[in-house]
């Protein structure tokens, strides 16, 4: 079974960072999903970066943000340029949750929307909020693993996604805390992955609110709270992302890849896949092939 969700043990391991080299390790990265925020610095090359769906070309010394729970893949812009770049992964329980300046920085990162907040920072933005030196020293304490790392990492953390921060609200961007209780917050993560691995299944909203134990108008306004679509539109995007994985990364024909993440009908998930992605899964193979 396909799954897009990406376990990450938050006890184990609260941070990872690494740099990645495309000489080393191969590209795409298929589409994923984790609990976790992670931040990329491109040190060279080009890189054709996925978000929910929306495609971003990030250039060297851009910067890319993925928040926790958004769908995303990574590719090369070019495939006969090498792509390297600092990775920083982290569980953002480890940011601290008081309040500076009306800024909850653990709040305000599970709350950021990709539609609604710019998570690409192009080189001179990363140059006028100086990013590349917390990058190098986060890759090079997490190397190390010296006494107090775990501090030394969470300042830079801070400091970065603080200047994030400063960058939203002087473009007019107001960083806000999710729009759904607290005490909702395990059911919907529930649900998310429920969905992730049922998704080939007939899934239903009304079945889905039972299962967390709320009504269906309740339910379905958290979850468009939560995730910024409905819950009919997050179960097709699932199925429509694991099916470009599929593509990607199978020779499977278009039919099979239909049936295989829940579609009976071949057309209706043509129609759907162009929706989403803005062209034909055949499309989509092409242009993956076309790369060079």
């Amino acid at each position: 079974m396909n799954t897009l969700y990406e376990y990450i043990d938050p006890i184990v391991s609260p941070y990872e960072a690494f740099c990645f080299d495309s000489d080393a390790t191969g590209l795409p990265i298929p589409a994923h999903w984790h609990y976790y925020a992670e931040i990329l610095y491109i040190l060279e090359g080009t890189g054709r970066f996925t978000i929910d769906n929306a495609v971003k070309i990030c250039p060297q010394d851009s910067v890319i943000l993925f928040p926790p729970r958004c769908v995303h893949a990574i590719d090369f812009a070019d495939r006969t340029k090498r792509l390297c770049y600092y990775v920083v992964k982290f569980d953002p329980g480890v940011l601290p949750s008081y309040r500076a300046d009306e800024l909850n920085l653990r709040s305000a990162l599970q709350g950021i929307s990709t539609s609604l907040y710019p998570c690409c920072f192009m080189k001179e933005q990363a140059e006028a909020m100086k990013l590349l030196p917390m990058f190098e020293e986060i890759v090079e304490e997490f190397r190390n693993k010296a006494y107090a790392y775990p501090m030394m990492i969470n300042a830079d953390i801070c400091k970065i996604i603080g200047k994030f921060a400063r960058c939203w609200r002087q473009e007019g961007y107001l960083p806000a805390a999710p729009g759904i209780h607290p005490s909702y917050e395990l059911s919907f993560d529930f649900i998310a992955e429920y969905i992730d691995k049922h998704y080939f299944e007939e899934l239903t909203v009304e079945k889905l609110a039972s299962m967390c134990g709320m009504s269906h108008s309740t339910f379905s306004m958290n979850f468009h709270r939560r995730y910024g679509m409905t819950c009919r539109e997050y179960i097709n995007a699932t199925r429509i992302n694991v099916a470009e994985n599929m593509l990607l990364f199978s020779n499977h024909d278009v039919a099979f890849i239909a049936q295989e993440v829940g579609y009976s009908d071949c057309s209706y998930f043509i129609r759907c896949y162009k929706k989403l992605k803005g062209i034909t899964p055949n499309q989509a193979r092409k242009a993956r092939k076309s790369i060079g």
